[in-house]
C-alpha cells in the first residue's frame, strides 16, 4: 500500500478524475487502458519505479505488464513497498487469481509479512469485495458498470482459488500477525464466507486465540453473519471458549440481541449452553443479564426458555434484574421476566421495589404494570413510597397516575417528610403544584358537600375531627414539618428555590414557623446566602427580622457568620438591628470578625455598625488577633478601633496575637502609630513581707516578640531609634529608647486591696529625666536570674545577630560599658594582672626545695620540712613586696568571693569560674605563708607548698586567659581554642583506644627498654612519639650487647618493625591530620559566627558586671536610664581639651577603640534594613489596596447581577443562574 507523501510510489488523486477522462469505456464496450494499468515501461526505470510498476500490475491484474517486468527483473518478485506489501499481497488483496498463480510460479514467497505481519493469506481472507466504486468504469450513459473481472471479485469467485493456491504453495494457514490474528480470524470478522469455507477445508485451527483471547467463533458472533457461525460450528468450534473479559459466545449474542444466532448455538450444544447460563464475565454478568441490559426481549425469551432446564433458578442467581429493566423502562423485558417467574415485589439492597425505581425514573408504562392496588404505598429502607420518589425527581406523569390510583400523599418517610416536603426539597415544582392543586380541589369539593349536608341535615351543624382534617389538608400539608421541625418553606428558603417559595406561600405556607433550633425560614435563607429568598420573605413579613434562634442569633448574625456580604447588605437595608447581640453577647460585626469575613465586616461598618462598645472587654481587634485575620485587623485599625484595649485577662490584641502565634496580625498592630501603648507590659509581681519579689519571670510584649517573632522585635527596635536631623547634618542626634530592651526595674505600688505591695509593669520606673524613681525595684532578688533572662541575653542565646547587632542593642551595650562596665572590668583586670605578676615574681625568685645548693651538692627536699631553724643558706630570698602584694590582693579577692557567695547564693556555686578563682587565691595564700621558721628565714617553700605554687601559677595564667576572653578584640581567639578543646574531648575516647592499642603492643614487644618497661610508661611514651620523637635509631639499632637495647631474634624484630610502621601511618599521619581537620572546622565555624560570638561575649561581660554590683547600682544616679542620646559627629559644646585629645588620637592612630566604626557600620546596615522594610511595607500596602479594589469590584459585580435579575424578572425572562450569595 502506498503512503501519502511518498513520491517514489505510483499514486493518483482519485477524486480529481472527470467523466470525460479517456479511460472511460466507450459505446463499443472496449475497455481502454486504465490509468491504474501501465501498458508500457521505460527500460531505464530504476528499481523503485520498477517496484511501483510491478505492485500496480499485481494490484490491477495486468498480466502482460506483470510478466514483462518480472522477466526483466525476476528478483523483484518479493520486493516490498513502504508498508511491507509484496506484489503477492496486492494480487491476493484484489482477488487477481491469475496474478497470484504467476507470482507463485515466479518464486513469490507466500509467507512474507507486511508491516503488520500480515501474510498474503491474511490479506486474501480479510479483503473479499474486490474493487470499490471508484474503480468502476462508466459507460456512454454515465452509469458505472463492472467488467467481468470486477464482477468475479465481488462474488468471491476467486477467493477460494487464491487461498487454495497459497496453501498449496506452503503458506502457513495458522500464521499470526502482531495481534495474533490468523487468516480464519479475519475471514470470520469480515464475514468472508468463501474464505471461511476454504480455510476450514484446509484444516485451519478453528479455536486459535488472538491477543484478546478471541476465537474465530467469538469474532463471528461479534461481527459476522449467521452463515459464518454455522460454518464454524460445523467445524466443531469450541463454544466454551472465553475471551479476555471472560465472555462466552452466549454472552456476546445475548448482548447483541441475535435470537437466531442464540438458537443455533443452543441447538448445537444444549449442555454447554445451559452451563454458560451460570457463567459470569469479569463484570459479574451472565448472558441473561446482558440480554436484559441490551433490551432484547426475543433473545431474553430464548434464554428464559433454556433457563427452565437449568438446575440453578435464575430468580435465585440473578438479583435486581427487574429493577434494572424498570429503571430503563424496558417493559417487554419486565413482562418476560415476570412471566418466567420473576417477582414484582423483589427488594434490592435498599429494600426498594421495581415500582420505586420506575416511579423515580418517570417510567409510567412500567409503573402501570407493576402497581399493586392492594399495596399502593410500599416503603423502602428510607421510608420512601413510590409517590415520594416520583415527586423527588419531578416525575409528573407518574405522580398523576399514582394519585389517581389512590396513592396516599400523607405518608411520611423515616425523617417524617411528606411528599410535598420531598418535592419542595428537590424543587419539583410540577409535582408539588399538582399535589397542592389536587388537595385544593378536593378541599373545595368537600366544602360544597359539607354545605349541602348542612342545609339538608340539622345534625351536620357540627364538624367531626375527620371533617376538620379534610377541610385543612392543603394548609396542613404545606406546613407539615420533618423530624427536626423544618417545614418545606425552611428547605426551599435554604436552597433559594424562589418559584417553589411562591408556590408554597400561595397555598398557605407559614413563613414564621420555627424548627427545633427556633430558626425561621429567614434564618435558613440568610445562613445559606440566598439573597433572593431573603428579599422575598421580608416582602411577606418584615417582622422576621426580630426573630432569633435558640442561640440568640438573628438572621443578620447568621449571614455575617457565613460571610454573605450581599445578604448582609440586604438585611441591613431592610432594617435589621446591626447592634443586636446573641446569647454570647456578640454583635453581627463580632461574629463576622470571629469567622474571618472581611467583606461582611466592611458592609456592616459602612452601614453604621458600632466597631467597639465601651462596655466590652474583648473587642473585635482581640477576636481578629486571636484568629490571625490580619486583613480584618488592618481594616479595623483603619476605621479607628482602640489599639490598646485590654481584655478580662489584661491582654492587648498584640498579647493575644503573640500567644496564638499570629505573626501578620502582630505586624499590623506594630505598624500603627499607637505601637508604643501596645508595648507597655501589664505583668504584676507580688512582694513578700520583706519587700522581696516572688520568684516570677517577667512577661512583657517585647519578650514575647523575641521568643515568637524576632523580626517583629527588630521592627520595634527600629522605632526605638529616633533621629532628629538628616544624615549629613553635623548636629544630628540619635536618641535611643531602652525602655523595652532593658526591663530590669518595675514600679512598687500598693495593691488594690491596700494590704500588700507589688511590682507593676504598666507604670514606668523612670521619671521625666529618664532616671529611676525612688520606688523602682528590680523584679528579682537574685540578679543571676535577671542576667539569664535579660532581653540582651535572650537575643544572644537565640543567636539572633540581627537583634544583637541592631543599633539599639549596640547603644545599650555601649552605654552600660562606658558608664560602668569598662571601669569595673579593666580595674578588675588590672588588679588581677598585678596579683598574678606579683605571684610569678615571688615564685621566680624563690628556690625550689630540691634545688638549694649545699656546697658542691644540694639539700635534700625533706630538709625544709622540719621546724628547726635553717643554717645560713647561700640563696637569695624573694623581695618581700611581692609577698605582701600577693597576700593583700588574695585576701581582698577572697573577701569579694564571699560577698558574691552571699549575694548570689547557690548560683555562685554553679559557676566553675568561681571555683577556679577561689582555688587560685587560696593556694596563693598557702604558697606565700611561712609555716616554719626555716621557710621564714630562708624563703624556701616546703614540698607541698611548692607543688601548690606550680598549680596556682598554671591556673592563674589560664584564668587570665579566660578573663581576656571577654574582651571583644582578643576573646574570639580564646573562643576558638575552647571550641577546639571541646571537640578534642569529644574525640578523646577514639584517641585513647588508639593509644592503648599501640602502647600495649609496644609494652609486650619492647618491655626490656626503660621507656616501655611498665604498663603506665608505655602509653606516655607512645603519646610522645605522636609528635615526632620516635628515637628510631635508639629503639631498633641500639647496642646489641646491652639487655635494654637488644632485639630478641628476627621474628621479634619483624613484629616490632610492623607495629612501628602502622604506628607511623595511623597515629602520626592519619590521626594527627584528622585532629587538624577537626580544629580547622571549629575555627571556621567560629569565624562564621565571629560577630555573633563577639556581641554575645560583650553582653555576658556587661550583664555579669551588673549582677556582681547590682546592690550599688540604684545609688548610682547617672547609671540607670531608659533613654540615651548620641551625637555621631560629636557634641558642638565639647571642651577644647576634649576636642584636641580626640583629634590627636585620630591623627596619630591612637584611637584603638573600634566601637565607633562598628557603630557606624551597624547604623548603615540598619538604614539599609529599614529601607528594605519600608519597601516591603509599601508593597504590602499596595497589595492591600489591590485586594480592597478587588472587593469593591466583586461587590459591583453582585450589584450588576442583581440588576440583571431584576430586569429579567420584569421582562419575564428566566435566567438559569441562581440568586445565591456564595
Amino acid at each position: 500500500m502506498s503512503r501519502p507523501g511518498d513520491k517514489s510510489d505510483f499514486r493518483l488523486d482519485l477524486e480529481s478524475l472527470l467523466p470525460t477522462d479517456d479511460t472511460i469505456t466507450k459505446k463499443d464496450a472496449v475497455r481502454r487502458p486504465s490509468i491504474f494499468r501501465l501498458t508500457e515501461t521505460d527500460p531505464m526505470l530504476g528499481i523503485d519505479n520498477l517496484r511501483s510498476v510491478i505492485h500496480q500490475s499485481a494490484r490491477e491484474g495486468n498480466m502482460d505488464s506483470l510478466r514483462s517486468n518480472l522477466s526483466k527483473r525476476p528478483d523483484a518478485v518479493n520486493l516490498q513497498d513502504m508498508d511491507g506489501m509484496t506484489p503477492l499481497h496486492y494480487a491476493a488483496r484484489y482477488g487477481n487469481y491469475e496474478a497470484v498463480k504467476l507470482l507463485l510460479a515466479r518464486g513469490a514467497l507466500p509467507s512474507t509479512e507486511n508491516a503488520e505481519k500480515d501474510t498474503p493469506l491474511h490479506v486474501a481472507a480479510k479483503y473479499h469485495q474486490g474493487m470499490t466504486e471508484i474503480c468502476l468504469i462508466t459507460d456512454e450513459n454515465g452509469e458505472k458498470v463492472m467488467d467481468r473481472q470486477d464482477t468475479e471479485r465481488l462474488v468471491n469467485s476467486n477467493t477460494t482459488k487464491i487461498i487454495y493456491a497459497l496453501v498449496d504453495a506452503n503458506a502457513f494457514i495458522n500464521a499470526e500477525n502482531e495481534y495474533h490474528l490468523t487468516p480464519l480470524h479475519y475471514a470470520a470478522m469480515k464475514s468472508n464466507i468463501a474464505a471461511v469455507q476454504a480455510l476450514i477445508t484446509r484444516k485451519a485451527d478453528v479455536n486459535a486465540e488472538d491477543i484478546n483471547q478471541m476465537t474465530p467463533l467469538l469474532l463471528a458472533c461479534v461481527h459476522g453473519q449467521l452463515a459464518v457461525i454455522q460454518e464454524l460450528i460445523k467445524a466443531r468450534s469450541d463454544v466454551t471458549k472465553r475471551d479476555q473479559r471472560l465472555n462466552t459466545v452466549f454472552h456476546i449474542v445475548a448482548l447483541r440481541g441475535e435470537p437466531d444466532h442464540l438458537k443455533m448455538l443452543m441447538d448445537y450444544n444444549p449442555v454447554e449452553a445451559i452451563k454458560a447460563l451460570n457463567k459470569e464475565n469479569n463484570e459479574g454478568k451472565t448472558p441473561l443479564r446482558m440480554a436484559v441490559e441490551g433490551n432484547h426481549p426475543l433473545t431474553l425469551l430464548k434464554i428464559l426458555e433454556m433457563e427452565s432446564k437449568n438446575s440453578q433458578k435464575w430468580m435465585v442467581r440473578e438479583k435486581e434484574l427487574i429493577h434494572f429493566a424498570a429503571e430503563k423502562g424496558y417493559l417487554e423485558v419486565i413482562e418476560a421476566l415476570v412471566a418466567a417467574g420473576g417477582r414484582k415485589d423483589e427488594l434490592d439492597s435498599e429494600k426498594s421495589l421495581p415500582l420505586h425505581v420506575a416511579a423515580k425514573m418517570n417510567r409510567k408504562n412500567v409503573v402501570e404494570y407493576l402497581l399493586d392496588e392492594n399495596n399502593m404505598d410500599p416503603v423502602d429502607d428510607y421510608g420512601m413510597t413510590p409517590l415520594m420518589l416520583a415527586v423527588s425527581q419531578d416525575s409528573e406523569d407518574c405522580v398523576k397516575y399514582l394519585i389517581g390510583k389512590g396513592a396516599d400523599y400523607t405518608v411520611t418517610d423515616k425523617d417524617e417528610r411528606t411528599a410535598v416536603y420531598v418535592g419542595a426539597k428537590y424543587n419539583a415544582q410540577k409535582s408539588v403544584s399538582y399535589i397542592l392543586e389536587y388537595l385544593k380541589q378536593k378541599e373545595e369539593t368537600f366544602e360544597e358537600k359539607a354545605e349541602n349536608e348542612y342545609l339538608n341535615r340539622s345534625h351536620a351543624s357540627r364538624k367531626t375531627l375527620r371533617n376538620v382534617n379534610e377541610d385543612q389538608k392543603v394548609s396542613t400539608m404545606v406546613n407539615m414539618a420533618d423530624r427536626d421541625q423544618n417545614s418545606p418553606m425552611h428547605v426551599v428558603a435554604s436552597n433559594g428555590y424562589l418559584e417553589m417559595m411562591e408556590l408554597l406561600y400561595k397555598y398557605g405556607a407559614v413563613v414564621t414557623q420555627v424548627n427545633e433550633d427556633e430558626e425561621t425560614p429567614l434564618h435558613r435563607a440568610a445562613h445559606s446566602g440566598q439573597t433572593g429568598a431573603v428579599r422575598m420573605l421580608l416582602e411577606w413579613d418584615k417582622r422576621l427580622l426580630l426573630n432569633k434562634d435558640e442561640m440568640g442569633n438573628s438572621a443578620l448574625h447568621l449571614a455575617a457568620k457565613m460571610g454573605h456580604d450581599v445578604t448582609t447588605r440586604v438585611l441591613l437595608e431592610q432594617g435589621a438591628d446591626k447592634e443586636a447581640k446573641n446569647s454570647f453577647q456578640q454583635t453581627p460585626l463580632q461574629v463576622a470578625v470571629e469567622y474571618g469575613k472581611l467583606e461582611t465586616c466592611q458592609q456592616l461598618v459602612s452601614k453604621g455598625a458600632q466597631v467597639e462598645n465601651p462596655s466590652d472587654t474583648r473587642t473585635v481587634l482581640h477576636i481578629a488577633a486571636n484568629n490571625g485575620y490580619d486583613t480584618i485587623a488592618r481594616f479595623l485599625l483603619q476605621v479607628g478601633v482602640t489599639v490598646d484595649r485590654r481584655d478580662e485577662k489584661g491582654r492587648t490584641a498584640l498579647d493575644v496575637a503573640c500567644e496564638q502565634g499570629k505573626k501578620e496580625v502582630a505586624r499590623a498592630l506594630l505598624e500603627t502609630d499607637e505601637w508604643r501603648s501596645l508595648m507597655i507590659p501589664n505583668d504584676v509581681i507580688p512582694l513578700d513581707k520583706h519587700k522581696h519579689p516572688k520568684e516570677m519571670k517577667r512577661e512583657t510584649p517585647f519578650r514575647a516578640l523575641l521568643s515568637k517573632f524576632p523580626e517583629l522585635a527588630a521592627l520595634v527596635m527600629d522605632k526605638c531609634v529616633d533621629k532628629n536631623k538628616e544624615e549629613d547634618d553635623l548636629t544630628k542626634c540619635i536618641a535611643y529608647d531602652f525602655e523595652f530592651i532593658d526591663d530590669t526595674y518595675m514600679m512598687r505600688v500598693t495593691s488594690d486591696d491596700g494590704e500588700e505591695e507589688q511590682l507593676v509593669g504598666y507604670k514606668s520606673p523612670y521619671d521625666d529625666d529618664f532616671k529611676l524613681h525612688k520606688e523602682a525595684q528590680s523584679y528579682a532578688s537574685n540578679y543571676d536570674k535577671i542576667y539569664k533572662n535579660h532581653p540582651l541575653k535572650l537575643m544572644a542565646n537565640a543567636e539572633k545577630l540581627s537583634l544583637l547587632g541592631h543599633p539599639l542593642s549596640m547603644a545599650l551595650l555601649k552605654y552600660k560599658w562606658n558608664r560602668l562596665g569598662r571601669v569595673m572590668y579593666y580595674s578588675a583586670l588590672f588588679i588581677y594582672i598585678v596579683f598574678i605578676f606579683s605571684l610569678s615574681q615571688y615564685v621566680r625568685h624563690t628556690k625550689a626545695p630540691y634545688n638549694v645548693p649545699k656546697g658542691d651538692q644540694y639539700y635534700d627536699s625533706t630538709f625544709f620540712e622540719d621546724d628547726k631553724a635553717c643554717p645560713e643558706l647561700n640563696t637569695m630570698k624573694p623581695d618581700g613586696i611581692w609577698k605582701r602584694i600577693v597576700q593583700i590582693l588574695a585576701i581582698c579577692q577572697i573577701g569579694i568571693e564571699f560577698f558574691q557567695l552571699y549575694q548570689r547564693k547557690f548560683a555562685y556555686l554553679t559557676n566553675w569560674e568561681n571555683w577556679i578563682d577561689c582555688f587560685i587565691y587560696s593556694t596563693a595564700l598557702l604558697t606565700v605563708y611561712d609555716f616554719t621558721d626555716c621557710t621564714a628565714t630562708s624563703g624556701v617553700r616546703q614540698n607541698w607548698q611548692w607543688l601548690l605554687a606550680a598549680l596556682c601559677i598554671f591556673f592563674g595564667w589560664i584564668n587570665l586567659l579566660f578573663m581576656i576572653r571577654k574582651m571583644p578584640r582578643f576573646g574570639i581567639f580564646v573562643v576558638m581554642f575552647v571550641d577546639i578543646v571541646k571537640t578534642f574531648f569529644r574525640f578523646f575516647p577514639v584517641f585513647v583506644l588508639f593509644i592503648i592499642a599501640f602502647s600495649s603492643s609496644f609494652y609486650v614487644i619492647l618491655q626490656n627498654r626503660p621507656e616501655f618497661s611498665t604498663i603506665f610508661l608505655a602509653p606516655l611514651k607512645t603519646t610522645v612519639m605522636m609528635i615526632g620523637e620516635f628515637e628510631f635509631a635508639g629503639i631498633f639499632h641500639g647496642d646489641e650487647t646491652l639487655h635494654t637495647e637488644k632485639m630478641f631474634g628476627s621474628a621479634h624484630a619483624t613484629v616490632a618493625y610492623l607495629l612501628f610502621f602502622f604506628f607511623c601511618i595511623i597515629m602520626t599521619i592519619l590521626l594527627m591530620n584528622l585532629l587538624v581537620g577537626l580544629a580547622v572546622d571549629d575555627i571556621k565555624g567560629v569565624q562564621e559566627k565571629a560577630e555573633l560570638r563577639r556581641l554575645a561575649m560583650q553582653v555576658d561581660l556587661v550583664l555579669q558586671i551588673e549582677a556582681s554590683i547590682h546592690l550599688f547600682i540604684r545609688s548610682m544616679k547617672k547609671y540607670a536610664t531608659n533613654r540615651y542620646a548620641h551625637f555621631p559627629y560629636g557634641k558642638m559644646s565639647k571642651s577644647n581639651l576634649g576636642t584636641w585629645w580626640t583629634n590627636f588620637r585620630k591623627r596619630f592612630g591612637l584611637n584603638t577603640n573600634s566601637e565607633t566604626e562598628h557603630e557606624m557600620q551597624y547604623e548603615y546596615e540598619s538604614e539599609i534594613t529599614s529601607e528594605l522594610r519600608s519597601n516591603l511595607q509599601m508593597q504590602r500596602n499596595r497589595l492591600q489596596t489591590l485586594q480592597e479594589n478587588i472587593d469593591v469590584m466583586y461587590e459591583k459585580q453582585i450589584r450588576l447581577e442583581n440588576l440583571i435579575q431584576s430586569l429579567a424578572s420584569g421582562l419575564n425572562i428566566k435566567i438559569e443562574a441562581e440568586d445565591k450569595d456564595n
